[in-house]
């Protein structure tokens, strides 16, 4: 590429635009070619960030968000009892509401939940305490349905446990909250009946790719599978056999 000063210009405001680190050491890894280049058309790094209208002590400041800066702004939340659930916490206009936003950075945790974990607190445990108004539950629904995520009691209640809860608290049934956010129970109910035949077609499925199927994993990950095995089989174990999987070796 041939650079020329208009050129390079474009690129920094291009750059700039896309939230890329431009300082001189971000560069040097990146982009050394577009650095050179500058250097030799303006003479210095800086005079060219500068002629492109970028403000040089933004491009070299320090992150202002770090991994501890946003522990201890949730520690300090938990200690004086402030809601802390993702709802919550973004509805907020101080530091707690930017840090959480900025926690999302791949660099830092990349979900809030992490960033929870990270301050040792249990983020499921804190979501079923959040504070739920009518129109946060349909709202809630309504989002996870566009996501087509499983709305189906079951998943919810696992998934989800201070949703459900407020869905039935506030609407009398989950059905109710879920007709309420016109989404219609019968498109989301997925009761299966086990059969022994579907419980081995199942295993079979799970087990792909040479897999060991152990009763621990079914019964974390799959309850309802598990439950089947135990009913229809009587241990899990007899069930992964009657299947044609073999124990670990």
């Amino acid at each position: 590429m041939n650079w020329d000063k208009p050129r390079i210009v474009r690129t920094l405001k291009q750059l700039h635009r896309a939230g890329k680190p431009l300082s001189y050491n971000a560069m040097s890894r990146s982009n050394q070619p577009l650095l050179s280049a500058a250097a030799y058309h303006f003479g210095s790094w800086r005079k060219a960030v500068e002629s492109a209208g970028i403000d040089y002590a933004q491009v070299t400041r320090r992150p202002r968000w770090t991994r501890q800066a946003i522990i201890r702004l949730i520690k300090s939340a938990r200690r004086q009892g402030e809601d802390l659930n993702w709802s919550a916490v973004t509805r907020r206009r101080d530091e707690l509401g930017k840090g959480a936003f900025a926690a999302l950075q791949p660099r830092l945790f990349g979900t809030w939940d992490r960033a929870l974990h990270a301050a040792g607190l249990d983020a499921d445990e804190i979501s079923c305490y959040r504070t739920w108004s009518r129109n946060d539950i349909l709202f809630e629904l309504r989002e996870l349905h566009q996501d087509k995520e499983p709305l189906n009691s079951g998943a919810i209640q696992k998934e989800y446990p201070g949703l459900h809860a407020a869905a039935v608290r506030y609407f009398g049934s989950y059905p109710a909250a879920l007709r309420a956010a016109r989404i219609n129970p019968d498109s989301v109910r997925r009761r299966q009946t086990w059969t022994p035949a579907r419980i081995k077609s199942a295993l079979k499925s799970l087990s792909r790719g040479g897999k060991f199927l152990s009763s621990t994993t079914i019964r974390r990950k799959h309850p309802a599978l598990y439950g089947a095995t135990i009913r229809h089989f009587g241990r899990f174990a007899k069930a992964r056999k009657a299947a044609g999987l073999t124990a670990a070796k």
